[in-house]
């Protein structure tokens, strides 16, 4: 009597010593979905399977053996969730045959994203349909439906790559901007901190305005007949110039942060004290253009 045998063999290094069962990983499919003008994209895990008959079985030209992917439950798998291409076919219901004269096969697996879970799949490769009188050391009747081996499969739903660069480009500029404004821009251009003066100007010996400023958030504080103008980035990435706008400062008297004080600068105006005291009168003179400007 002839005994028709076949040796199923996944060609995969197991590290089975380190596992908590005899499942053979098959890998990852990989995947992302579309994001702007980079298309969605899906890598499938390839592995090879080697058959072996047995003399008899290869003597005799109408063996045969049909194999199916299942779940752990026993359940076929359907190719609109896991998809198995054999020699660049794929599949109906994950199902594959082989002949005596197969040697080995090489397998392509993929998924149906919008359907396929993300993480682990599991099942059996299950021998459903043949005329073998053993699968392994195990014997075989007619018509018996026997699992060959335990595979996993893998399947991450990755981001798409542009998105990843969009957001580490996103992550690099907020770092930066947090940098320049906690530690770069307060040592090269501070503010003011709480700070708020009354300001009495008289020309000629006359009152001719009397108003109060708040120094707070602004970067400088400019005595203009004209208000100072700045582009919106300036304003944002290095401070607010706050400007007193008044006709009889022709030439501008300018303030700038120093410590908790002011230090003022300007084209003929002599200040004492220089820089002015957050708490405390400073006097402000201009000769040329008879200006006496008290704050206190």
């Amino acid at each position: 009597m002839k005994c028709f045998q076949i040796f199923v063999l996944p060609t995969i290094v197991l590290f089975l010593a380190s596992c908590s069962d005899d499942s053979i990983s098959f890998g990852t499919v990989e995947y992302y979905p579309k994001f702007l003008w980079v298309d969605a994209n899906i890598t499938p895990v390839t592995k090879t399977i080697d058959f072996d008959f047995s003399a008899d079985a290869k003597a005799d030209s109408e063996v045969f053996a049909e194999f199916q992917f299942v779940d752990n439950n026993g359940n076929p798998i359907g190719s609109d969730i896991m998809q198995v291409e054999v020699d660049d076919k794929i599949m109906i219901d994950n199902t594959f045959r082989i002949d005596n004269n197969v040697q080995s096969k090489d397998l392509k697996f993929s998924f149906t994203p919008n359907k396929a879970k993300e993480g682990k799949h599991q099942g059996y490769l299950k021998l459903i349909n043949h005329n073998l009188d053993r699968l392994d050391s195990q014997a075989l009747t007619s018509g018996q439906r026997i699992d060959a081996f335990q595979w996993t499969l893998y399947f991450d739903k990755g981001m798409n790559p542009l998105a990843k660069l969009l957001i580490w480009i996103l992550v690099f500029i907020a770092f930066v901007h947090i940098i320049w404004f906690i530690i770069i821009r307060p040592m090269l251009y501070p503010h003011f901190k709480k700070f708020t003066k009354s300001v009495l100007i008289e020309q000629n010996g006359k009152i001719i305005a009397q108003m109060n400023i708040a120094f707070k958030g602004a970067r400088k504080v400019a005595f203009s007949d004209h208000n100072i103008r700045q582009s919106r980035i300036k304003r944002f990435y290095i401070g607010k110039t706050r400007t007193l706008i008044n006709p009889c400062f022709k030439n501008s008297l300018t303030f700038v942060p120093r410590r908790k004080d002011a230090m003022g600068y300007g084209c003929g105006y002599a200040i004492n004290p220089n820089p002015i005291p957050r708490s405390g009168v400073a006097e402000v003179n201009n000769t040329q253009q008879k200006l006496k400007i008290t704050i206190r």
